[in-house]
């Protein structure tokens, strides 16, 4: 794979002892990580959830049989490449070049997917240009890292490693961005959750389950509170190590009211998908009263705030209620609805619907409760003040909320396969190697 490259990821004492891990986890054949991959999908299905697991092409094709066995079960498995290399490196043409592989083998493996997870979660500005002509659903390629972790219960060159991972795989802070799917050029991209097992138990080197199980916990309560998604990152060859401390963490998300929703990667995307459709039509009775029709699905989580609708309601969380009705009559002092001012870009509309909230573009601002402008720019970063502001606001509300069946959050459980055996880590050199050689001759 180049040992620069992989001294960049790991740093020189980190590879080499890569190296001693591979060989403990690994075997000749593939019965060792087939049993970790048994117990992986028993642990989850006992506790009411399904994985998604990324797979290399041509990991799948050297080992059909073990993978389709477990996709006829219901496990869901996506692309992770076709072979294991930095698709960041990678220009358009050969990118789709290796897309296209990839799915000519699932095909021919008959393992069906719908979205695809880079090696090293390492991407550039083709691959989702890539994954959008081929069809893809969803990119989960896309890290953030929420900062749980005691850093002064660690070595310096233990935090060192773990920079060096946050650095390598790009990743966001979770306290400047909301962490949540959004689309980009048709594909939702999915955010992956650090801190990962690579972090805890490769670069931290913790060897506490107990303490790992409370780093997750961790992340759950804040992903918990800001109603966002904690996409699970847990390699198969670790889950002998990790089984508890998964099996602790499902079981507290399940214990939780609301609850959190327990999906694949691909549910995620089909939800999102769906979501995108929703919409209210409000037809104004009187200055105080509105008729509502929510265009939504039965799954949707229909919710208002400080306005009384002449439905059934229940207490959710935040002042908000839950209304399952989806013809109502709201009594309001003003529009529940979000004004914006005429400048607002596209893009700041398009993040708005897709939070739920209804906005209208006016020029009357106190027809509205809260009245948005200087919207004619939205970045990234500025999504998650903007929906701080309007959460904070306290403002009559009806809106739609992020996840279906009145769920406050939601949690799903991954892990990428590179390899399943001592051979197919081999091969990754070479494969890299030979991928290499033709980068530098053409």
């Amino acid at each position: 794979m180049g040992w620069q490259f992989l001294s960049k990821s790991r740093g020189a004492t980190n590879l080499i002892t890569r190296i001693g891990t591979v060989l403990s986890r690994f075997g000749i054949t593939s019965r060792k990580f087939a049993r970790l991959l048994n117990k992986y999908c028993t642990v989850t299905r006992d506790l009411g959830c399904v994985p998604t697991f990324p797979i290399t092409a041509v990991i799948l094709k050297r080992h059909p049989e073990l993978i389709k066995k477990l996709s006829d079960n219901g496990i869901e498995f996506a692309v992770h490449g076709y072979i294991h290399i930095d698709y960041k490196t990678l220009p358009l043409h050969e990118q789709l070049t290796h897309y296209e592989k990839a799915i000519d083998i699932f095909e021919t493996c008959q393992v069906p997917f719908t979205g695809f997870r880079a090696p090293f979660l390492r991407t550039n500005d083709e691959t989702v240009t890539a994954l959008s002509r081929l069809k893809f659903a969803y990119d989960s390629s896309l890290a953030a890292h929420w900062n749980v972790i005691e850093k002064a219960k660690y070595s310096d060159a233990a935090w060192s490693e773990h920079d060096r991972l946050l650095e390598f795989y790009q990743s966001r802070s979770a306290s400047e961005v909301a962490v949540l799917p959004g689309f980009n050029d048709g594909i939702l991209e999915i955010p992956v959750t650090i801190p990962d097992d690579e972090v805890m138990v490769d670069r931290l080197g913790i060897k506490d389950i107990g303490e790992i199980g409370k780093i997750w916990k961790a992340v759950l309560k804040e992903v918990y509170n800001r109603g966002e998604l904690f996409t699970v990152q847990l390699h198969p060859e670790r889950i002998a190590y990790c089984e508890e401390a998964l099996a602790e963490l499902i079981k507290e998300a399940k214990s939780l009211n609301p609850p959190v929703w327990m999906a694949t990667l691909g549910e995620i995307a089909a939800w999102w998908q769906e979501k995108e459709r929703f919409n209210f039509e409000i037809e104004a009775r009187s200055k105080v009263e509105y008729k509502v029709h929510a265009n939504c699905s039965g799954r949707a989580t229909v919710l208002i705030r400080n306005c009384t609708a002449r439905a059934p309601v229940e207490p959710w969380l935040d002042g908000y209620q839950v209304i399952s009705s989806g013809d109502f009559v709201l009594e309001s002092p003003v529009r529940p609805v979000i004004g914006l001012a005429q400048d607002c870009s596209p893009g700041a509309v398009s993040f708005l619907n897709s939070e739920g909230y209804i906005t209208e573009k006016s020029e009357q601002p106190e027809k509205f409760g809260l009245y948005l402008s200087n919207l004619a720019q939205l970045n990234e970063a500025d999504k998650k003040s903007l929906s701080e502001k309007i959460e904070e606001s306290g403002v009559p509300l009806l809106r739609y909320w992020r996840w279906p069946h009145k769920a406050r959050t939601a949690l799903t459980v991954t892990g990428d396969i590179d390899s399943i055996t001592l051979i197919d880590f081999v091969l990754r050199v070479y494969e890299n190697w030979c991928q290499r050689r033709r980068h530098f001759e053409n």
